[in-house]
């Protein structure tokens, strides 16, 4: 985590930002922020990357009203950060027998509800509630998958990582379907990476190769926000009058 100085925030980088969208964005100029961030390519930027942009006190206080891009992109990564936050709390709960399991998943299960809620507003109510069943279940699955782990149960574990990544198909097919710049494609191959990395959290906390698991950790932030910026993209882009300033 970078620290930035006094007047200035943390800002992590979207899809399709660059440093003279940001420059505009936060009435600065691109000079200023390459001087804030000494080493940094302008004409790279990553997405996930962090950098420090000026404080503009009186554009944060309207955020929501004049930048419902950003908006929308902060509401995005947020939920799929929860979701890998709390799938991770409760893989750890399952294989170290925690206390907190029971409060941990009833968290976690909030998880598809924000995202229903979300998208009832784009695509109405009957897309929103398969989202959300079709994420609970994606939850439950696995859930499941790390209980047969820890009990070694080979048969049940291979009968369920069949159902889970069936129903990653299904997500990626209902998320396709309802947007033009969603890649079937896409959407199965950011979901199954998903899958594969949560899948090796468990194996990890179970082999207890703590570092590692820990390095995974930071490469499943990664790997969602770029879910959460594909998501992002397809809305902008299905919707542009939305957003229209």
């Amino acid at each position: 985590m970078n620290f930035c100085p006094s007047g200035t925030f943390l800002y992590s980088v979207r899809f399709g930002d660059t440093l003279w969208k940001l420059a505009d964005r936060y009435n600065t100029t691109v000079e200023d922020i390459i001087d804030l961030n000494p080493g940094i390519d302008p004409d790279n930027l990553a997405v996930g990357q962090e950098l420090c942009l000026p404080l503009i006190e009186d554009k944060i206080d309207v955020y929501d009203e004049i930048d419902p891009v950003l908006s929308l992109s902060n509401e995005l990564r947020s939920l799929w950060e929860e979701h890998t936050k709390w799938t991770h709390r409760v893989i750890m709960s399952l294989v170290f027998d925690l206390p907190d399991l029971q409060y941990a998943t009833e968290r976690l299960l909030r998880n598809p509800e924000d995202f229903a809620e979300l998208f009832d507003d784009y695509y109405g109510n009957d897309f929103a509630q398969m989202f959300k069943s079709l994420l609970t279940d994606h939850l439950v699955i696995a859930a499941d998958l790390v209980k047969a782990a820890k009990a070694n149960d080979t048969q049940k574990f291979t009968e369920l990582d069949r159902t889970w990544f069936q129903n990653a198909d299904n997500i990626a097919r209902l998320l396709s379907e309802n947007n033009p710049f969603w890649e079937l494609n896409e959407w199965r191959e950011l979901l199954y990476m998903h899958l594969e990395m949560v899948k090796n959290t468990a194996s990890l906390f179970l082999a207890g190769q703590f570092q590692q698991e820990v390095e995974l950790f930071d490469e499943m932030e990664m790997q969602v926000l770029a879910m959460a910026d594909y998501m992002l993209e397809g809305i902008l882009r299905q919707f542009p009058e939305d957003f229209d300033e």
